[in-house]
C-alpha cells in the first residue's frame, strides 16, 4: 500500500516537515554505499531553519501535555501505559535541552562558509571551494561521520517528541473503504472537531495519486494519473482522518 499524508493544520505540517528532515538525516548517516558530505550540510541547514525556533520548543511542549491529558482520558491498557511512559520522557528530556536559535556555528569556520556559499546563487561547488574538498579527502569518513553526529544531537530531543506525537496520531487513524465515481470526493467535517492528520491508502499498484485541500468544513479530493491528468473512472481506496 501507498500511504499519502495531509496534515490538516499549519501545527502537524510543520512537524511532518521535521520527520522528513529526520529522515532524510538518518538515512545518510546509516547508508554505508552512499555518504554524501554535501547533501548533510544542506540538511543540517534544513534542520536549524525548522527545528531551531524557539516557539517550536514550546509548541511540542504543550502538545505532549495535551497528548499525557488525553491519553489519561483513555481506559488504562498496556499500550496507553507505554506511550504515557514515553510521553514523560520526551518532556523531561526536551524540557532540559539547549538549541541555539537560528543558524548558530560556534567557532566552526568552515561551515560558516559553506552555509553562505549555499546561500549563493551558485550553492555548494567543490571546484570553487578547496577547504571543504581538503576537509572531505584528508578526513577518515569516521570522522566526517562523528562531525554530522555531533552537529545533529543537540536536535535529538526534538526528533524523538515529534516521533512519539506523530505516532499517537497515527495511531488513531481508524480507515474506512471508499469508492468515488470520476475522481472527485468531498467529505464533510464537524469544524467544532480537531482533527489533525488525513491518510489515504492506495494500492502499490494504483496508477494514480490524489491531490488534497481542506478547511474546517470538508476535505476535497482530486484523483490525478502519472501525467497529472484528472481521472474520470471509479476509483477505490482507504481513508482514515486522526
Amino acid at each position: 500500500m501507498i500511504n499519502y499524508e495531509f496534515p490538516l493544520n499549519e501545527k502537524i505540517r510543520r512537524f511532518l516537515r521535521i520527520e522528513e528532515i529526520f529522515s532524510k538525516i538518518d538515512y545518510q548517516q546509516k547508508n554505508r554505499q552512499s555518504f554524501s558530505e554535501y547533501g548533510l550540510f544542506i540538511l543540517l541547514f534544513d534542520l536549524m531553519a525548522t527545528a531551531s525556533r524557539s516557539d517550536l520548543k514550546v509548541e511540542l511542549l504543550q502538545t505532549l501535555d495535551a497528548a499525557q491529558i488525553k491519553l489519561k482520558n483513555k481506559r488504562n491498557s498496556a499500550k496507553n501505559n507505554e506511550l504515557t511512559k514515553k510521553l514523560s520522557s520526551a518532556k523531561k528530556i526536551l524540557e532540559k535541552s539547549t538549541i541555539q536559535p537560528g543558524f548558530y556555528f560556534g567557532n566552526d569556520r568552515l561551515i560558516q562558509e559553506i552555509k553562505a556559499r549555499n546561500d549563493s546563487p551558485f550553492g555548494i561547488v567543490s571546484t570553487d571551494f578547496p577547504e571543504l574538498r581538503y576537509w572531505i579527502e584528508i578526513e577518515s569518513r569516521d570522522i566526517r561521520k562523528k562531525y554530522f553526529y555531533e552537529k545533529f544531537s543537540p536536535f535529538n530531543p526534538i526528533k524523538d517528541a515529534i516521533k512519539i506525537l506523530l505516532t499517537i496520531i497515527r495511531s488513531e487513524a481508524n480507515f474506512e473503504k471508499v469508492e468515488t465515481d470520476e475522481g472527485l470526493y468531498q467529505m464533510k467535517l464537524n469544524p467544532s472537531t480537531k482533527n489533525d492528520l488525513i491518510t489515504i491508502q492506495l494500492s502499490s499498484g494504483s496508477k494514480f495519486f490524489p491531490h488534497i485541500s481542506s478547511n474546517k468544513y470538508a476535505i476535497n479530493m482530486q484523483f490525478n494519473d502519472h501525467n497529472n491528468i484528472k481521472i474520470d473512472k471509479t476509483i477505490k481506496f482507504r481513508l482514515a482522518i486522526s
